[in-house]
């Protein structure tokens, strides 16, 4: 019979901590997609109230430099998302090879296209803010 060695932790633990980790993947991944919808819907929600009424060049100004920097916010919040996202799957990769698993977890940049889509629009909304404050002339 083998003795396990003390410093390895056991099989079973192992395999729970495969199913942990790979359900946290997974809501990394979703999150990744989830967000910037989020924003573009919230951007697109703002926008439409304030065109909508009358309102004056200053507060339509201000509306869209708020959605600039809820941007960069979710920009931000995106990075740490799709770093919690990679230690996750390279966790998942030392837990496949420490039970002599086939490797099937792999990092992708799949969400490359949301970083651009959200960078264009909370550069179209700082763009957009200033524009419009500049010809407010509240410059």
């Amino acid at each position: 019979m083998s003795e396990q060695n003390p410093n390895q932790p056991s099989i079973d633990v192992l395999k729970e901590q495969l199913k942990e980790l790979n359900t946290r993947s997974r809501w990394y991944a979703s999150q990744l997609w989830y967000i910037p919808f989020a924003y573009f819907g919230i951007v697109a929600l703002v926008l439409g109230n304030l065109t909508k009424t009358e309102i004056e060049q200053l507060h339509l100004s201000l509306g869209l430099f708020a959605c600039g920097f809820v941007g960069v916010f979710v920009i931000w919040h995106m990075f740490n998302i799709q770093d919690g996202e990679h230690r996750a799957i390279r966790n998942i990769q030392k837990v496949e090879d420490h039970l002599h698993l086939e490797r099937t977890a792999e990092l992708k940049s799949y969400t490359r296209p949301f970083f651009v889509a959200v960078v264009v629009v909370l550069g179209a909304c700082f763009l957009a803010g200033a524009l419009v404050l500049s010809r407010s002339g509240n410059v």
